[in-house]
């Protein structure tokens, strides 16, 4: 099978490695450009190197299938929440969360955005995190893609392959105005027909200059947007407002986990105020739902061919507790087996992001595993998780002024916005738990191949090269 994205690569490699010491240079500008265009996390630059991420139009269709139907699966979930029992009791929320949760957010699909953090190894998606409470990096990622399109030239490259990027900030926004518009159709004597839209953050955010890119994007779309806090809101009964001016859809950047009731809760509760993504879509950020997606108590919320989908790119997951658990064809003590199989297993906070707890057996000391263990089972606020190993390709990185050719561990993060996948990033890292708030680096996942109709390659790469989200 011809593999388009392997070739652009090593061609990209090599026209490269031609330029020698002025890939320095070129690196250089690219980081000036960045950070004068808000590419910047916790006040540095993110890291990058000179080439994206190159992914196969095989690849983008096999992601895209599978991200829109667990995204299909996972708003299911969610709307079921207020109803099931069961579930409530697995997820086991917080009382603050679970009556945010069950607020009717006035729209369809709560899960308008959602970013399903993967390994793609050849051509087998394997999804490891459902990031559907607030996830980052859209800005970022479109802006660097434009960061590297504009330094790097490579004419040998260009002339025998073609590539595409989509921008993912239009549907960012195309997603914010759709849900606003259905909520303000029930509810159109309380809200505007053209919205002010204040991203919400806490105070002190290292992400702020991605929220000056998203705000930026809204303006050039005609919606009046700003940046706030948590603390400047202020809510009267009638009208949610920042800095004195009213706000009538929110993009929140605040996780639910971090919210406290006050102005911006009050405001959602009473209908006065659209928030994207709602705190409904906490459910699907929850690491138990992997071990419930194929759960016999829940069949009622996916079908079959969604199961068998599952069942593919979803690794082997429980919650870890007691009792006995299926692996396989196998019933076993779920403790047991997890304290005897280590190296083969992970185990994850439910509830935590960016890599926070994450013990990965192979990486971890038998004694440390079993205490982990020990400590977890009877909150039943970890799962565990078959450990899938780790992808590693080539990238070019800029050392002493001269470009070496370094393996890296990578992941990839596509989205879904309002159902649809949209496109996705690349992160990479020299360390297992791959994330850019732990130094990691962040690429445009682009779509690459062969400009010259060839024999070998397979039925509709044509047509994904060009696909729009």
């Amino acid at each position: 099978m011809l593999d388009h994205a392997a070739d652009l690569k090593l061609q990209h490699l090599v026209e490269l490695s031609k330029l020698g010491d002025g890939c320095a240079a070129i690196e250089g500008e690219i980081e000036e450009w960045l950070a004068d265009h808000d590419v910047v996390f916790a006040e540095r630059t993110i890291p990058f190197v000179l080439m994206p991420h190159f992914v196969s139009p095989g690849q983008a269709r096999r992601v895209r299938r599978a991200v829109e139907c667990l995204c299909r699966v996972l708003d299911r979930f969610c709307d079921a929440y207020p109803t099931d029992e069961r579930l409530r009791s697995e997820l086991d929320l917080p009382s603050f969360e679970d009556s945010l949760v069950r607020v009717d957010p006035g729209y369809d699909r709560p899960l308008r955005i959602c970013r399903l953090d993967a390994f793609l190894i050849g051509d087998r998606v394997r999804f490891l995190e459902f990031n559907a409470d607030s996830p980052a990096g859209i800005g970022y990622t479109d802006v660097l893609a434009e960061g590297l399109r504009r330094a790097i030239t490579l004419p040998s490259v260009e002339a025998e392959f073609e590539t595409s990027y989509a921008p993912m900030l239009p549907l960012l926004i195309d997603t914010l105005g759709d849900a606003y518009a259905q909520l303000r159709a029930t509810r159109r004597r309380q809200l505007p027909e053209r919205p002010r839209m204040a991203l919400v953050d806490l105070p002190r955010s290292p992400s702020v200059p991605e929220f000056r890119i998203v705000c930026g994007a809204a303006g050039e779309a005609g919606i009046d947007a700003v940046w706030t806090t948590t603390e400047e809101l202020d809510y009267d009964g009638s009208a949610l407002r920042a800095s004195g001016e009213r706000v009538d859809l929110v993009y929140r950047r605040a996780l639910v986990d971090d919210l406290a009731e006050g102005d911006l809760t009050a405001a959602y509760r009473d209908g006065r105020v659209c928030v994207v993504n709602p705190p409904r879509a906490r459910v699907a950020n929850n690491k138990k739902l992997f071990a419930l997606l194929g759960d016999p108590r829940f069949a009622d919320l996916v079908s079959s061919g969604e199961a068998e989908l599952i069942a593919e790119t979803v690794p082997w997951t429980r919650i870890l507790r007691e009792g006995r658990a299926t692996y396989g064809e196998w019933t076993i003590d779920l403790l047991d087996f997890t304290s005897d199989n280590r190296e083969r297993l992970v185990l994850k906070p439910a509830s935590e992001y960016g890599g926070h707890g994450v013990a990965l057996g192979i990486e971890t000391e038998q004694a440390e595993w079993d205490r982990i263990i020990g400590e977890h089972a009877e909150r039943a606020d970890f799962i565990v998780q078959e450990y899938v190993p780790i992808p590693e390709e080539m990238f070019p990185t800029i050392e002493d002024g001269h470009v070496q050719m370094r393996l890296k561990r990578f992941n990839i993060n596509p989205f879904a916005l309002g159902g649809r996948y949209a496109g996705m990033i690349t992160r990479i890292s020299d360390q297992a738990v791959i994330n850019v708030s732990a130094g990691g680096g962040l690429l445009p996942s682009v779509v690459g191949r062969h400009r010259r109709r060839l024999m070998a390659e397979e039925p509709g790469d044509r047509e994904e090269a060009h696909a729009q989200p």
